[in-house]
């Protein structure tokens, strides 16, 4: 499976990637929260095996991780990826205790090829 090129999700966020053999580089851009506020690409880089995908962006002005993994199908004659997100957000060392269990988030993303 290529996932070379241009693929954008349900909220109108964009992702491009590159392969070279399993590695995956590219960018992605967020229509979403504090990310949709403004025109904001990050890189990210990952792995392929077969039709299975995993990559994953750093946000450093956000304090936060963001890792996907998935699988490609094809719906309707359309390429997608449907992909599990985990996004970790910085908790302040002074507010962990209180305030750890809102660290994390879990989502489902569909990234159709464009």
């Amino acid at each position: 499976m290529d996932f070379t090129g241009t693929w954008k999700n349900q909220y109108g966020s964009l992702l491009e990637l590159r392969m070279n053999g399993e590695e995956i580089r590219g960018r992605f851009e967020s229509a979403v929260g504090e990310w949709g506020k403004e025109s904001h690409w990050v890189e990210v880089s990952g792995k392929a095996l077969d039709d299975l995908i995993t990559f994953c962006a750093s946000l450093p002005t956000h304090g936060s991780l963001v890792s996907w993994v998935g699988q490609h199908t094809v719906r309707e004659g359309v390429g997608q990826i449907q992909a599990e997100w985990l996004h970790v957000t910085n908790v302040p060392d002074d507010r962990e205790q209180s305030r750890m269990w809102s660290a994390n988030r879990i989502g489902f993303d569909v990234f159709k090829r464009t």
